[in-house]
């Protein structure tokens, strides 16, 4: 029953959070740095399964054994229901714009909007990535610092 409540705070935990700001607080919070990635690259590989993309392929554009594809593909195949939702209410990932354009601004002004526009809501999506992945790294660093110093003190109890 203890599992039971336990899981219950944690769907209900991630029921809960209103924005990107409080998934991205809680998310550093619960997961380290290692997670963090892992979680990313199963959802990752189950986007790209469910756009027709092969193991392989996949294996090959996210550095990853075809173990860890397999095991998501599994998931997609058996029922995959969490995954297809989520990853169809997954928001458009805006990328910075590579091309400025040049000349008059009166002849290029829908052209410039746009592009400032699109950088941004591409900077504010990274911003707020970028927040989690320091934090996360920072969070790995005293991890390591406490892992250590458990040793260390272990070490010494058992002498």
């Amino acid at each position: 029953n203890l599992k039971i409540d336990y899981v219950f705070d944690l769907i209900n935990a991630f029921k809960s959070l209103g924005s990107v700001e409080e998934s991205v607080l809680f998310l550093q919070d619960i997961l380290t740095a290692s997670e963090i990635k892992n979680l990313s690259i199963r959802l990752r590989a189950a986007k790209l399964l469910l756009d027709g993309k092969t193991q392989r392929d996949i294996c090959m554009e996210l550095h990853v054994s075809i173990a860890t594809v397999s095991k998501v593909y599994s998931c997609l195949t058996q029922k995959g229901e969490g995954f297809r939702n989520a990853v169809s209410k997954l928001p458009i990932k805006y990328s910075l714009p590579t091309k400025v354009v040049r000349g008059p601004l009166e002849y290029h002004l829908p052209e410039i909007l746009l592009t400032t526009t699109q950088h941004l809501i591409a900077s504010s999506q990274n911003k707020k990535v970028e927040k989690l992945m320091e934090r996360a790294e920072e969070k790995e660093f005293s991890d390591k610092i406490l892992k250590e110093a458990a040793a260390d003190l272990y070490i010494k109890h058992v002498k």
